[in-house]
């Protein structure tokens, strides 16, 4: 259904629109630059800002349409169809029984055609590309060598669920894949042929050319594309994927630093807390009372917050695969200029000179994309009555969209 919005005439203009954000739940509002998308009662509202054009699609839920760019996923009579922002057409023909969520540019969907293995059909889909691999599960299977020759049918192919036995990760050219009974991780390429011989314990993807791997004594390091051991195996705790050249560690104390390439600590395990590293640029949080946040570059020196404040992990629940990207905190710093912190359930954005650009007074605070970010205002001392809700342009200080709407 499509909708026009009204715009004010005033010279602040300011468009306006019927709903709210959610407080409770931040993941059901985002701001990605160009659309503004949130759920409103049962439906889910698509704010194309290029055009001034605004969409409807009743009945659906933003958690569950993995959006990204313009791209989504709508759910019509139980399966999926991938949609475009204004396209009265599906992009891909298929409808599909199950989707994950995007990780980094990369989408799985499956399809079912019919309830057996071959019927079963995994669909790798990447931004800017579209599908760039489409194996059944009967391919899968042998591809790691599990001889999965029992027949399913649909209630048990449902509950098998081999969307989420498989492992799917597809990331710097390669596919990791997980054996459905005996756990272990194997890497493939788009056509499904092993990269190297060899089996983990547990596998994450490729991130610059390096994969964390578990062995079978249950410590981790990384091997390159060839499955040769760069950085020996002595890790108990998970390492996250390099960024910037760098990889989160953690001691066994629970300190986290930083290791390069060579598996060189060049950033002291000292922190309570630090995410991966963006662009050249992580958020840690250093031990002690009060906490205390700091910016860290990959030389290790550190930026203080500009205030007696903490990052804000309310934006933790919009973020998929946290381990293995930049949290949007950092996206946000990094790309926009613009710090998101909070106080004492009050929120408010600095800017990266130090400069205060919106005050303590936000319950929320969050997508600082292209000049602007999702608001939403406390009302009377605090109470979530008379909440106001806003995409706030950041450098005039000011609302571009305000949202309200009336009760029934």
């Amino acid at each position: 259904m499509l909708l026009m919005a009204s715009l004010c005439s005033n010279l602040s203009a300011q468009i306006q629109l019927e709903g709210r954000f959610d407080l409770d739940n931040p993941q059901n509002q985002l701001w990605d630059g160009r659309y503004l998308v949130y759920n409103f009662y049962k439906d889910v509202i698509i704010y194309d800002t290029q055009t001034e054009t605004q969409y409807k699609e009743i009945g659906q839920s933003l958690p569950d349409m993995s959006f990204k760019e313009g791209l989504y996923f709508r759910r019509v009579d139980g399966k999926y169809e991938m949609r475009r922002v204004g396209d009265p057409n599906p992009v891909l023909p298929q409808r599909f029984l199950r989707i994950t969520n995007w990780f980094g540019n990369t989408v799985l969907a499956w399809e079912q055609t019919a309830p057996n293995l071959e019927g079963m059909r995994a669909y790798w889909y990447e931004l800017d590309k579209g599908v760039i691999a489409t194996y059944s599960l009967a391919q899968l299977y042998q591809a790691v060598d599990y001889d999965g020759t029992y027949t399913h049918d649909a209630m048990s192919i449902f509950q098998s669920k081999p969307w989420e036995s498989f492992i799917y990760f597809f990331h710097d050219g390669l596919i990791t894949l997980k054996h459905p009974t005996k756990g272990t991780f194997s890497y493939f390429d788009l056509k499904l042929n092993p990269a190297f011989p060899g089996k983990f314990r547990k596998a994450d993807p490729f991130f610059e050319n390096l994969a964390a791997v578990q062995n079978a004594n249950g410590l981790w390091g990384f091997i390159d594309k060839s499955g040769k051991e760069v950085i020996p195996f002595i890790y108990v705790k998970r390492p996250w994927p390099f960024h910037s050249g760098l990889a989160r560690v953690e001691s066994k104390e629970g300190y986290v630093g930083f290791i390069n390439t060579q598996g060189e600590l060049v950033i002291p395990a000292k922190y309570a807390f630090a995410s991966n590293f963006h662009q050249g640029f992580s958020i840690a949080r250093k031990f002690g009372y009060p906490t205390s946040f700091v910016v860290i570059d990959t030389l290790g020196n550190e930026i203080p917050f500009p205030c007696s404040c903490e990052m804000d992990f309310r934006q933790y629940l919009k973020q998929n695969y946290g381990d293995y990207y930049s949290l949007n905190p950092v996206f946000d710093y990094v790309e926009s200029g613009y710090l998101v912190v909070t106080r004492k359930s009050q929120s408010a954005v600095f800017g990266k000179e130090g400069n205060q650009i919106l005050p303590f007074k936000y319950a929320f605070i969050t997508d600082a994309r292209k000049g602007k970010a999702i608001a939403i205002e406390w009302g009377e001392l605090g109470s979530y009555k008379n909440l106001r809700f806003f995409l706030m342009d950041l450098e005039t200080q000011s609302p571009a969209i305000e949202l309200s709407y009336t009760e029934f």
